[in-house]
């Protein structure tokens, strides 16, 4: 009985502490809710105060990264166009020169042509590059009527991608005369598509070497190579670039290219060959040029260029051309076999730029040939030319360049016949702003020799040319 009233008196004791806490809290819940508020309201001021911070931290943050980018950025605008290189460590960086920004423009060599940049894009990427060149062309014939003409020659896009760092590939698209299609004088061609495989680099015991295939240049000359408008004096290439060594001149094949040194770099070909269906007096084998585009190869050709770089302001270079182009013509039953040597040089010193270049072609069994096509082709053809600049502002400290330069050249398509042969005397002005930007004007003097009354003729030139 007793520990029975001890339970009930226990149980009413834990009831009574259970509902004062309760009454408590009934009596006092709007105390209670106004400090609650308070709180809150305190926390929520503590919180302001604390983000405020951070937002003045995260802005002072980005106004130093604001300031930073801003910073490298004017330092990469003041440094000058720069060449993209691939970024990682895993793909190789090839040997270039990067151009001077000042009056001593470095020449391009066989390891830093314009397409060797897209050559050497970056794994994770697709590089572009590119060039184009605007013409305008007075020709005032001896005897004949003055023509005058604007021409967006050429319009050029460099596509290239380097998947890692032995396999890389390039390719030169090239929109001429700005219009295509039926009737029009345009065209849209693909000049080079190479895919480079690299054994070694230049790190190498061995030097860096490589083969390569796909549509590749011709190694012949100076300009089939390095034909991009800031490279070269004059608005027009160079008659011998155009009809003894046919530049632009391509064909699908495979070499190997080597460079064992720093001075000495060579590449060897097997392409396709000419058709000689397409020769002729007047341009000798430009004619034959089958482009790639579903072309014979029952001729196939051999060709090749070693180069020698004392400085890397002095390039000399041979090349030569072998070619069974008979073979390519079902209509001719003949070997009609092309053999071609050229010899060039290039040199700059203290403001001067000089360059020259000798060209011949050999061209057997012409008269059954000529039975065939009645074309006149003449069993040799050889051309050369000399030219000299001299940048007069080399002397001011200034990043622009401009030469006046004269050049001289000298190209038969025939030796035999007086008729064939042509004097070019050519003066003008070479303008660059920025070594990727030009602007050309020249005057040229032709002379032909023998009788050809209304073949002399005076010529101006204009244009503008640009490579990025």
């Amino acid at each position: 009985m007793y520990q029975c009233k001890t339970l009930q008196s226990s149980l009413l004791l834990a009831l009574a502490l259970v509902a004062l806490p309760q009454v408590a809290a009934a009596q006092d819940g709007t105390a209670q809710d106004s400090t609650a508020q308070d709180s809150t309201a305190q926390d929520s001021t503590a919180q302001d105060s604390t983000a405020q911070d951070s937002t003045a931290q995260d802005s002072t943050a980005q106004d130093g990264t604001a300031q930073d980018s801003t910073a490298a950025k004017d330092n990469a605008q003041d440094a000058g166009p720069e060449l993209e290189l691939p970024p990682d460590d895993d793909v190789e960086q090839a040997p270039t020169q990067a151009p001077n920004t000042g009056s001593a423009l470095t020449l391009p060599t066989a390891y830093n042509r314009p397409i060797d940049r897209v050559l050497q894009s970056p794994s994770n990427g697709v590089t572009v590059a590119g060039y184009g060149e605007l013409h305008y062309n007075r020709i005032a014939p001896e005897d004949g009527q003055v023509t005058n003409e604007i021409d967006m020659h050429r319009m050029v896009l460099y596509v290239g991608k380097q998947f890692d760092k032995r396999l890389s590939f390039g390719a030169e698209i090239e929109v001429e005369h700005a219009i295509v299609g039926d009737g029009k004088v345009g065209e849209v061609a693909i000049e080079q598509a190479i895919v480079d495989y690299r054994f070694t680099d230049r790190t190498s015991s061995y030097g860096a070497m490589g083969m390569r295939a796909g549509i590749v240049l011709v190694p012949m000359g100076i300009v089939n190579q390095w034909h991009e408008p800031p490279l070269f004096h004059g608005v027009e290439r160079p008659s011998v670039d155009k009809l003894i060594i046919p530049s632009t001149w391509r064909e699908g094949g495979v070499g190997f290219f080597h460079k064992p040194t720093e001075e000495l770099s060579y590449e060897l070909y097997l392409v396709g060959g000419l058709n000689p269906m397409g020769f002729s007096a007047k341009s000798g084998i430009r004619g034959g040029r089958q482009k790639v585009g579903e072309a014979r190869a029952d001729g196939l050709a051999f060709t090749g260029r070693a180069q020698y770089e004392p400085t890397n302001q002095t390039i000399l270079g041979v090349s030569g051309y072998y070619s069974g182009a008979g073979a390519n013509a079902d209509e001719v039953d003949a070997d009609v076999n092309v053999l071609g040597v050229s010899a060039d040089a290039r040199g700059k010193l203290s403001g001067f730029e000089a360059r020259a270049q000798f060209a011949m072609f050999t061209i057997s069994d012409t008269e059954e040939l000529n039975a065939v096509t009645d074309a006149g082709v003449a069993d040799t053809l050889l051309g050369a030319y000399a030219e000299l600049a001299y940048d007069i502002l080399y002397t001011m400290d200034m990043d622009q360049q401009l030469l006046p330069f004269a050049r001289v050249e000298y190209y038969d398509t025939d030796p035999d016949d007086d008729t064939r042969s042509t004097i070019d005397l050519v003066g003008g002005l070479t303008f660059r702003p920025i070594p990727q930007v030009v602007f050309k004007a020249d005057w040229i003097y032709r002379r032909k020799g023998g009788d050809v009354d209304g073949d002399n003729a005076n010529i101006l030139n204009l244009g503008v040319g640009f490579l990025y």
